[in-house]
């Protein structure tokens, strides 16, 4: 019982982390593309 419980939990904080993590990566995504777009803007009124 203690090695299902020990596996349920070790799931579940990885799988924590891992969406966290993917999180993180999207969130820098999202960051450059504005910064791509800002600089873009910035061409155009030029």
């Amino acid at each position: 019982m203690s090695g299902v419980f020990i596996f349920i939990l070790g799931m579940m904080v990885g799988g924590l982390i891992g969406v966290t993590f993917i999180c993180c990566l999207q969130i820098n995504r999202i960051n450059d593309y504005e910064e791509r777009i800002q600089k873009l803007q910035k061409k155009e009124k030029e």
